[in-house]
């Protein structure tokens, strides 16, 4: 899988692995069966990729800088992924289509690292995908259009617990949290959990507020925050690319935690099985990154 802004190339990754591990450019190409130079072009286009120098070389050494080596991290994790999935569905009878429902903010910010591992590996499987919040997806769910799905709760949840998020405010860097005013807050539509965590924050700490934006999903809440219209809460796995941590110095409370789950399709098994598989894996990995940073 290769694409403008993606992290993820097999091949690259592959090479930038087994030369950090031999220090070895010609030893690596060795190894991986093939000329030097497309080692050399590999690790090249990698570098690009993330904009960050990796590997540095002299005549006598090759070492990773850095960066390199917080990148080693992420590559044998997207490699030991790949190779799960692929060992899983290798097996006779898997295709077919994989229908899963995905919750909204991890449809925004995560989905796309799944499915290019997925799907690079698996082009023969059809994919049908709704994302929402989540009572929508318990919705699909019970009325059998998705296989599983991937939601979240509030310690009252009934699926397979991946992880744990922190809540966060987040918002426009321009934007001034007057601590004497009522909180200018961008929230999902009724019934949330996101909302009713952030308004019981709120209420426990005294503080008024105002709805200046209520949103079906993300995409709206995102819109609404980057126009600088007022503050939101996500999880803070989710917010490392999208708007700036609201500082502490702004007076907001504390938010809670939101439990992320996938309930259905136990069958390690099915299409949905090795989805549900790489799917899990995926998401403990990156927020296990998250969290080193």
């Amino acid at each position: 899988m290769q694409g403008q802004g993606s992290l993820v190339d097999i091949d690259e990754l592959r090479a930038f692995d087994v030369v950090a591990t031999r220090r070895s450019f010609s030893q690596a190409a060795i190894e991986i069966g093939c000329s030097q130079s497309t080692i050399s072009q590999r690790i090249a286009r990698l570098e690009k990729r993330v904009n960050r120098r990796l590997v540095g070389r002299t005549t006598r050494q090759v070492s990773l800088t850095p960066d390199g080596e917080a990148m080693l991290i992420y590559a044998r994790s997207i490699l030991a992924v790949s190779e799960e999935a692929r060992l899983r569905l290798s097996r006779p009878g898997l295709k077919g289509i994989v229908k899963v429902g995905i919750e909204d903010e991890f449809a925004t910010t995560r989905l796309p690292q799944v499915l290019g591992i997925f799907r690079m590996q698996f082009p023969e499987f059809g994919l049908k995908f709704i994302t929402g919040r989540n009572e929508h997806l318990r919705d699909v769910l019970r009325e059998h259009q998705v296989d599983i799905i991937l939601g979240k709760s509030h310690g009252t949840g009934s699926g397979a617990p991946l992880w744990r998020e922190q809540l966060v405010w987040i918002g426009n860097p321009s934007l001034r949290i007057d601590p004497a005013k009522p909180v200018p807050l961008i929230s999902y539509l009724k019934p949330s959990i996101t909302r009713g965590l952030t308004e019981a924050a709120l209420l426990s700490a005294r503080r008024q507020w105002v709805e200046v934006a209520e949103c079906s999903n993300l995409l709206g809440k995102l819109a609404a925050a980057k126009a600088g219209l007022g503050v939101m809460a996500i999880g803070r796995g989710f917010q490392r690319t999208i708007l700036d941590e609201i500082p502490k110095e702004a007076g907001l409370p504390t938010l809670g935690v939101l439990d992320y789950e996938i309930e259905g399709a136990v069958d390690s098994d099915t299409a949905a099985g090795a989805f549900r598989a790489v799917l899990s894996e995926v998401a403990k990995r990156s927020t296990s990154e998250a969290d080193s940073n």
